[in-house]
């Protein structure tokens, strides 16, 4: 997502010049994943260890299986799994993010195929037992761009091999009620966080702001597409997978609509 501001020493990611033409803008998520993300997204991250006892049980995950985290981030999750014995490959985009998750894993001495790409190129022929699309790392693109991610996925997994997506339950924001506005005490300082829902789109705007202790100001902004649970069940089905639980949190409870989360469990 496009930076709203970058200051206090963060500089803005260079924009693509075409030959005598206008900087074109990068999207945002070739733009967020550096400096700024720990500060302005870490508040939110919940205990990875406990998400990850909860993905095992969900899945019911074989010792030693071969398993993808599409958007790993820093490895906050790719990392406890690989220490509990599963063959663990991390996918992301930003070479920030993967320089920290590599240095994390030489000190705990994880072993982690990292691998930069894009999701929607990324697929290795039935290379995985499952594939995890975690913390709302799905939506990013337009609809057909979208659905790619999904069609890669399923071409990724071994015959019955599963998916399971992690996305913000957005029924309250598809349904037209209100927006969010909430502002939290962090250790660096006063997060504000805003999102807005667009009912013609489908996508959802948010802006994170945090205000430091010393004064200075960061922001960014992201915008994701939301779908429905009917939606994703459509999408997934023509990717080549069926859905076969889903759920309001990680941890296997009912999908409501005041539920936190929508984890999606599909199979090939």
């Amino acid at each position: 997502m496009p930076a709203t501001s970058c200051r206090g020493g963060f500089s803005p990611a260079a924009a693509f010049v075409p030959k005598g033409g206008v900087p074109l803008p990068r999207p945002w998520y070739e733009t967020i994943f550096d400096e700024r993300y720990p500060d302005l997204f870490g508040p939110l991250e919940r205990d990875p260890e406990e998400e990850v006892s909860q993905m095992v049980r969900l899945l019911l995950l074989s010792p030693g299986a071969s398993l993808v985290d599409l958007g790993c981030g820093r490895g906050r999750h790719a990392i406890p799994l690989s220490l509990r014995g599963y063959r663990v490959t991390g996918v992301d985009l930003s070479e920030k993010m993967l320089g920290l998750a590599r240095e994390r894993a030489n000190r705990e001495g994880a072993r982690v195929h990292w691998v930069r790409e894009d999701m929607r190129t990324f697929v290795r022929p039935e290379a995985f037992d499952a594939c995890l699309s975690l913390f709302t790392s799905f939506g990013y693109f337009d609809d057909e761009e979208n659905q790619s991610v999904l069609v890669n996925v399923a071409r990724s997994l071994k015959e019955s091999g599963v998916f399971l997506l992690d996305l913000r339950n957005a029924q309250k924001g598809l349904s037209g009620e209100e927006d969010m506005e909430k502002t939290m005490t962090v250790p660096s300082g006063r997060l504000s966080m805003r999102v807005r829902f667009d009912r013609t789109t489908r996508r959802a705007r948010a802006e994170h702001t945090l205000t430091r202790s010393d004064g200075i100001r960061i922001s960014s902004a992201f915008d994701v597409r939301i779908y429905s649970e009917e939606e994703l069940t459509n999408m997934l089905c023509r990717a080549g997978m069926r859905v076969t639980a889903v759920h309001g949190s990680l941890d296997g409870a009912p999908f409501t609509s005041g539920a936190e989360r929508m984890v999606v469990i599909a199979q090939r």
